[in-house]
């Protein structure tokens, strides 16, 4: 029998305790309450046997868990433990079951029809709520079976009700968990026909973006937008108007709130069409403390940004209440469609604003019912349809709407073994020029990234009713309206990937996916995870192929590895495995259909080997600099833009600000004492270490004096040194004239509204006196950087990290970039949020023979 199946909490009753959902079940207990299960061996199991009696009462929900807490149920405590190095090599699978003898007089099996529900009390896979549902049965005998695979560790209530339950009615539990060796599949790529990507640059030197996105408008501007959390009550965001060379602060500087509260999570999204002004309207919302969101928007292109303050409708819709993870999209100059995870009950739902964002109506439509996690919408202007991808259990899906986000359809993307054990991040999806729509996952078995694309032709075809889609047993779609056999993006050594982000958006059949990837192959969520994590970008030109595979090129995006060890998916079960979440929950790649270039946005935390987290989390962005355009054409890499290069030019007139105000439209000014137009690496035979020369427009006096204001200036050449950052630093003041530094990678104490030491930015102070000297007359800043102070990447060690060593004449340093600084503190030492002036574009550079 088909029944309903709506809501996620409850058997349960939700209570809002700082900032989380807590769990408080309703009903009876098993005999015994609880216990406790370990993951085996590889080729053994292991099971545990409860008895229990589930109330009379009728639940047409199909679901033990919703949030009226009202459903009687019988409910029975598994602690999942898991080894110290995670399922590294293992696939277990958990097998939940009830089984039961109807105990109604005449033994009628639809007088006694019972439900089994599985949920975790550890908020886990970036939901904020304390509980998240795993399965629940709901069939047509007297057995109930909910199935998972590498459960993460922690505990789970496995919860027993009736759907007609005439009398009470006696129960066995059991679970079973058995274990098998994990087989890796490795398969090699094709010619990347030249693919290749810049240095990295910050989007934001200084502050800490979580999970950072990026997002391009029709006429090339970037966006970009990360959470700082909760307690800072912000998101960051930055606009580049150059292509990626250098991004301004959106907001009032210093500190560059786009509105008041937010910090949760961070959307960016713009216009499909040019508003009143000829620009692209932005749009940016918040998310509280699931309360609701924080919106602004602009119609200059991020100079002005008009805010509606916190928590828009509290979080509160016509379908429910409480907000978590959000994503949006236009549909036209001013229509955005902003969808999240509702959590009472828990649907995706979506609002719809008529004012560029700024607003939102409080109807919702429900675009899935009782998810695991929505991902990012796109709207395909040929089909006048909005596309959204989905997950729930071991199943993607995808969402669409057809009449401006009024109502939805489903249908299954894929399911089974690609989808194992769930995904390792969201499923993220877009479209191209002719309305084709790509769909990427990772799953969470072995962690490979695949790829599904559909046919525009075929995108109608995803058309299951909200209201069948939970009638089906499990709350799944069952429809397949044509999408391709997933396609395994990772390639050749790779073999552990989290994270996937898809961008289509130009010629039909070209996409790229971007993932986090190592060479190791294990479980990431854990503690005792060792590995190098690089950024990779696979393309295929050719994802319709029908007489052959298409052809997937796989290169690193990135030119040394970004981060170390774990990069952990469980959410709070991170606490109990020990693995590291400061890379939150994705990042993200975006096609630029200005210039025909791929943009990937990451996080780079300046975690060590064997560091239990990172630090701060800086948004760093590479670009395209050859190979295959989505758009169709090749890209060449342009002059004087390798990689690895000894200088870097840079026009004058860019060092502006403020470019962004919150409420009021600024006056943006050029400070030629920050505006570079140089920095160049030269040898320096005393030291044995590197010079690096600064060019600025003007530093006379009059410039130093207009550009700091009541404050002072700090220009940074800030580079990666094996692996962390690093910068040499000249420093002026009014009161205390030039002065040059050298810092390791150094954070706040406490200045940026962090609890310190450790805070939320970065800080460039120069404690450690370096050589350095500046020629005003002709803008000339000069620093000297001693080998003493390098300590390049070196051999690998058994787990393909990188060591450190000593530096010698070829020694490669990464991603040096310099940045001017306007520091509202008298003293130049002294430092939380600058307002940044300028940059150069990013390169390579090797020590100087």
């Amino acid at each position: 029998m088909l029944r309903k199946r709506l809501l996620l909490f409850g058997v349960a009753v939700l209570v809002l305790t700082g900032g989380a959902l807590a769990f408080v079940a309703v009903g009876s207990g098993s005999e015994p309450a609880s216990q406790d299960v370990t993951v085996p061996a590889a080729g053994s199991s292991t099971s545990v046997q409860w008895t229990g009696t589930i109330p009379a009462n009728a639940n047409p929900t199909s679901d033990c868990s919703q949030a009226t807490g009202t459903v009687a149920n019988d409910s029975h405590g598994i602690t999942v433990h898991v080894p110290s190095t995670g399922y590294s090599g293992l696939k277990t699978t958990f097998s939940f079951q009830i089984s039961w003898t109807p105990a109604n007089p005449s033994h009628d099996e639809t007088l006694n029809d019972e439900i089994l529900t599985v949920v975790s009390k550890e908020g886990d896979e970036a939901d904020q709520s304390a509980t998240r549902e795993i399965g629940s049965s709901d069939g047509s005998d007297t057995k109930e079976t909910v199935v998972a695979t590498n459960l993460a560790p922690g505990d789970y209530t496995v919860m027993a009700c009736g759907f007609v339950n005439s009398v009470p009615q006696d129960y066995t539990g059991s679970l079973t968990a058995s274990s098998v060796t994990q087989t890796s599949s490795t398969v090699s790529s094709a010619s990347a026909q030249g693919l290749a990507f810049s240095a990295a640059v910050p989007a934001d030197p200084q502050r800490d973006e979580a999970e950072p996105l990026i997002v391009s408008d029709k006429a090339g501007l970037l966006y970009t937008c990360g959470p700082t959390g909760f307690s800072n009550g912000a998101d960051y965001a930055q606009v580049s108007t150059d292509g990626g060379d250098q991004f301004h602060l959106l907001g009032t500087p210093p500190r560059g709130q786009q509105s008041l509260g937010g910090g949760g999570d961070c959307v960016v999204t713009t216009g499909e069409l040019p508003n009143a002004q000829g620009n692209y309207q932005y749009a940016y919302a918040g998310l509280g403390a699931l309360s609701g969101f924080s919106t602004s928007t602009s119609a200059d292109n991020g100079h002005t940004l008009t805010s509606a303050g916190i928590d828009t409708n509290g979080g509160v819709t016509s379908n429910g209440a409480l907000a978590d993870r959000q994503w949006a999209t236009f549909i036209d100059d001013k229509t955005v469609l902003l969808s999240y995870n509702q959590q009472q009950p828990r649907n995706t739902v979506v609002i719809k604003s008529t004012d560029g964002g700024l607003t939102y109506s409080p109807a919702s439509a429900i675009a899935a019912p009782n998810p695991d996690f929505p991902g990012p919408m796109h709207w395909i202007p040929s089909l006048h349809t909005v596309v959204m991808p989905w997950t729930k259990g071991e199943q993607v899906n995808l969402a669409i709407s057809q009449d401006g986000g009024d109502t939805w359809t489903d249908c299954v993307v894929a399911r089974g073994a690609t989808v194992g054990g769930g995904t390792a991040g969201f499923a993220t999806a877009d479209v191209d020029s002719a309305g084709n729509v790509y769909v990427a996952w990772a799953d969470k078995t072995d962690y490979h990234t695949w790829l599904a694309s559909l046919p525009a032709a075929d995108v109608t075809g995803c058309n299951q009713s909200i209201t069948d889609v939970e009638a089906t047993s499990d709350g799944e779609p069952t429809v397949q309206p044509g999408f391709t056999a997933p396609l395994q993006m990772d390639r050749d050594a790779v073999q552990t990937t989290v994270f996937p982000w898809v961008a289509a958006g130009g010629a039909p059949g070209r996409v790229a996916v971007a993932f986090y990837g190592t060479t190791q192959d294990g479980d990431p969520n854990t503690s005792t995870f060792k590995a190098a994590w690089d950024v990779y970008v696979s393309q295929t030109t050719n994802a319709f192929a029908t007489t052959t595979a298409p052809s997937v090129g796989q290169v690193k995006a990135t030119t040394h590895p970004f981060h170390y060890d774990s990069i952990c998916l469980n959410g709070l079960g991170c606490d109990i495995s020990g693995g590291d979440r400061s890379l939150a929950d994705f990042f993200a790649i975006t096609y630029n259909r200005k210039n025909g270039k791929l943009y990937v946005v990451f996080n780079r935390g300046n975690k060590r080997p064997d560091d239990a987290a990172g630090y701060v989390a800086a948004p760093m962005v590479v670009t395209q600099i050859a190979g295959p355009s989505n758009g169709g054409t090749t890209l060449k890499v342009p002059a004087g833009r390798a990689v690895v290069r000894t200088s870097s030019t840079d026009p004058k007139g860019d060092a502006l600000v403020p470019y962004s105000q919150l409420l009021t439209t600024p006056s943006p000014a050029n400070h030629p004492a920050g505006d570079f137009t140089s920095a160049a690496i030269s040898k320096d035979g005393k030291t044995h270490g590197f010079t690096v020369t600064l060019k600025l427009a003007n530093l006379s006096s009059t410039a130093l004096s207009q550009a700091a204001g009541n404050g002072s200036l700090v220009w940074a050449w800030r580079f990666t040194n094996g692996w962390q950052d690093a910068a040499a630093v000249a420093k002026w003041s009014s009161a205390g004239g030039w002065s040059y530094g050298y810092d390791d990678y150094t954070t706040d104490p406490g200045t940026c509204g962090g609890t310190g030491p450790g805070g939320k930015c970065e800080i460039y102070p120069g404690k450690t006196a370096i050589t350095g000297s500046v020629n005003q007359g002709t803008g000339t800043i000069t620093l000297v950087v001693p080998a003493s102070v390098l300590h390049p990447l070196g051999a690998n060690d058994q787990y393909g990290r990188p060591t450190q060593t000593v530096a010698k004449a070829g020694s490669r340093f990464f991603d040096g970039t310099a940045f001017s600084f306007q520091n509202t503190l008298p003293d130049p030492s002294t430092q939380g949020w600058m307002t940044q002036l300028d940059n150069t574009p990013a390169f390579d550079f090797l020590l100087p023979k």
